[in-house]
């Protein structure tokens, strides 16, 4: 019986959350300069989602540097240019001898060991856990498969696609995908930021050694996959004129529907003894002034962070203190001159600076 009521009365109150949300949200849309604003003009995002991505178009997809030890890395991604032996069962007869005494390849295949030793090392900046899925457009393993069918890619024959060719290519690539453009540098620095994890993902999955070693695409194949890709990417871009505001709206209310817990006595959890669902959900957007639990979660650093009696240190030292506790009088201070200060005890702060 609980339950059902429970049921009938959430239903009434995900609902009102939910038209709340989209009223405040449903003037927000894609501007024709790129920015997402609602119709006072009010900037919410300089790029939809950061990445100028349509939710539509992108997929969950595994970079495959991420999770291979040093020893596997290695030996999956780099292209030893010395080791005859090895370059003649990937490449033919003609892309060995073209390739083993050129300064112009050696230098191309180091220069790409070096990118994705960066790569590799960005991405687990980003994601420490090594099982992380990113999201991106263009499911690069299936149009490598499509390719490998249209054009009746044998999969045990040495390739005649150059590594150079590879890597001149997916650097091309990479510089076609715009998604900010513009030269000032924050252009230039949003544009990186947007295209970081599709151009990792690129150079990962199309590196010169898993082309010949995996893929074994010829030279028309590899032309055609770059592309598609190119026209995929383009197309997951997404369109001005999009009503983004009452999408991610209804991206919030749609899961609240089915939070069916009503968790004010959720017996399951002793530790965290939270308030969780909709509940929650509601503290969160009617701004409570006195959350029904408040919590607070702390990472720790060093020795703290492996030890459970430490970290129980930590939490015991840690006291709750406000403005009011730690300031004896407050007042305001004209001071025009910013390298100097009539504040006694400031003037050595400002020296630090000026």
């Amino acid at each position: 019986r609980e339950g059902l009521i429970d049921t009938a009365v959430k239903t009434a109150e995900t609902g009102y959350i939910q038209r709340r949300l989209i009223k405040a949200m449903e003037s927000v849309m894609i501007n024709y300069d790129g920015t997402v604003r609602n119709s006072t003009g009010a900037v919410i995002q300089l790029r939809y989602g950061e990445d100028g991505l349509d939710g539509m178009w992108v997929e969950d997809q595994t970079v495959p540097i991420h999770k291979p030890n040093n020893n596997l890395f290695q030996s999956e991604f780099k292209l030893d240019l010395t080791n005859e032996r090895q370059l003649r069962k990937l490449y033919t007869e003609s892309v060995v001898k073209e390739i083993t005494n050129s300064a112009e390849a050696l230098h191309a295949v180091k220069t790409e060991w070096r990118r994705l030793e960066q790569d590799r090392h960005t991405l687990r900046e980003i994601f420490p856990r090594p099982s992380t899925k990113v999201y991106l457009p263009c499911n690069l393993n299936r149009l490598i498969k499509n390719a490998q069918k249209i054009f009746h890619v044998c999969m045990q024959k040495p390739v005649d696609l150059s590594p150079v060719r590879v890597i001149e290519g997916v650097t091309e690539l990479t510089k076609k995908l715009v998604i900010v453009s513009g030269e000032d540098s924050i252009s230039l620095q949003a544009q990186e930021n947007a295209t970081l994890l599709m151009n990792i993902l690129l150079r990962s999955t199309l590196c010169a050694k898993q082309m010949a070693k995996h893929h074994k695409l010829n030279l028309e194949a590899f032309e055609w996959l770059l592309g598609e890709i190119e026209t995929r990417f383009d197309q997951a871009i997404v369109q001005p004129g999009e009503m983004v505001g009452a999408l991610a709206a209804q991206s919030l209310g749609e899961p609240a529907t089915q939070m069916t817990l009503n968790t004010y006595h959720y017996a399951g959890v002793s530790a965290k003894n939270v308030t969780l669902g909709v509940p929650r959900l509601k503290e969160i957007i009617n701004v409570s002034k006195k959350p029904r639990t408040p919590s607070l979660t702390v990472f720790l650093k060093g020795i703290a962070a492996k030890d459970a009696e430490k970290a129980k240190d930590v939490l015991c030292k840690l006291e709750h203190t406000t403005m009011r506790k730690v300031t004896l009088n407050t007042a305001i201070y004209y001071d025009p001159d910013p390298r100097n200060t009539c504040i006694e005890e400031d003037q050595e702060w400002v020296n630090i600076f000026y």
